[in-house]
């Protein structure tokens, strides 16, 4: 299968490759050149007739873990690896219905596994589901949202039969579409090139809206989050995030000053406080969502963040993806402590780009070697 030719944002810092007006999709040549090697690496051990592997907890590791294990049990851990899965620059997941999605950058392609075993279920990955750089995905129901940056669509799957059921593109305002938020019957799609937010009916696909100009303050949208009938947006480029109503299209606030936000990369919502992790400031901010004030930032040596890209909620806990620290730190939410830094190769973390959640179980997709570890927390 054809790459992409597109090198996703959280493969690094420091250099810039663009996908779109003033955006900043930050990469590293170095990380882009071992993932290129692990690439051929695995392509070498699929043409040599190898079966996909799980990893139990000790299997396939080559040290054995140092995890900072502050509180509670060490998760049991298995890792899910190519060949076989079909996992080709894995950066993004979503669970729905016993299923966990996969949107493989680097593959053109959707993984499906089941959400309880880990099994390989089927990948999308033929021209007709007409892939293109695939960064973010979102599921509602039978349907799945997949949006394609370099492509300037989103494509919608079906989850009962994995059908492509129809590519949205021109008339949207897409513009480097990198992240995907869904609030009932509408689909919202953050566009890091276009500093703008398209709102959708996910229902039909009509497209409703395109939220833009000076007053809303977006500037390179890099991630969204809703909840309680708002729709949070962090500004890469602004450092900032912007608050609005997830029923009107309104601006709400824009929280920028004081809050010392640094490259803002990833959300979550957890009760009634919005995390934010800021890639460049290697720090994870907590604000509430009621007043908008600044609750705490959790930064230092201490929490171990090294460009946290993903954040997810999960048993009562916030988990943080570190991908450049090759590592996921365990946070109470109550209290921003540190509960614990899972580290090591018993993990299986490689570029950890990607989480989402389900019960007890926490998937991280691994970015820098075409796998995904599924922890069973709790």
């Amino acid at each position: 299968m054809e790459t992409t030719g597109y090198i996703p944002r959280h493969s690094g810092r420091h250099a810039a490759a663009p996908p779109g007006r003033n955006a900043k999709m930050t990469v590293s040549v170095i990380a882009a050149i071992i993932m290129i090697s692990a690439g051929v690496a695995i392509a070498a051990a699929a043409s040599a007739g190898l079966a996909p592997r799980a990893c139990a907890v000790g299997d396939c590791a080559g040290a054995p873990a140092n995890p900072s294990a502050l509180s509670g049990t060490t998760p049991a851990v298995r890792v899910f690896a190519s060949p076989g899965y079909g996992l080709h620059g894995p950066s993004a997941a979503a669970i729905s219905g016993g299923r966990l999605w996969v949107a493989n950058v680097l593959g053109n392609s959707v993984t499906e596994l089941s959400a309880s075993s880990g099994a390989h279920l089927r990948t999308l990955g033929s021209s007709a589901y007409e892939f293109h750089g695939p960064n973010a995905i979102a599921v509602a129901g039978d349907h799945v949202w997949v949006a394609n940056v370099p492509g300037n669509s989103v494509t919608e799957v079906s989850a009962i039969n994995g059908h492509r059921e129809r590519t949205l593109s021109h008339g949207y305002g897409f513009s480097s579409p990198y992240a995907l938020g869904l609030s009932g019957s509408r689909l919202w799609v953050a566009n890091a090139g276009g500093d703008s937010v398209t709102e959708i009916d996910a229902a039909t696909g009509r497209r409703i809206a395109v939220i833009s100009g000076h007053r809303y303050g977006l500037n390179n949208p890099y991630a969204l989050a809703v909840a309680a009938g708002r729709l949070w947006v962090a500004n890469a480029g602004g450092r900032s995030v912007t608050e609005i109503s997830a029923r009107t299209g309104a601006w709400i606030a824009t929280l920028k000053a004081g809050y010392g936000l640094a490259d803002p990369a990833a959300l979550a919502v957890s009760g009634t406080s919005l995390w934010v992790a800021s890639e460049a400031g290697d720090a994870v901010t907590e604000i509430s969502t009621t007043t908008g004030r600044l609750i705490r930032t959790l930064s230092g040596r201490r929490y171990g963040f090294d460009n946290p890209a993903a954040l997810t909620v999960a048993d009562g806990r916030l988990w943080v993806a570190n991908s450049l620290g090759n590592s996921v730190a365990e946070i109470a939410p109550g209290t921003g402590a540190l509960l614990r830094t899972l580290t090591g190769h018993r993990y299986g973390f490689s570029n950890p780009t990607g989480l989402a959640a389900a019960g007890r179980d926490v998937w991280v997709t691994n970015l820098g070697s075409d796998s995904v570890t599924r922890l069973r927390v709790g």
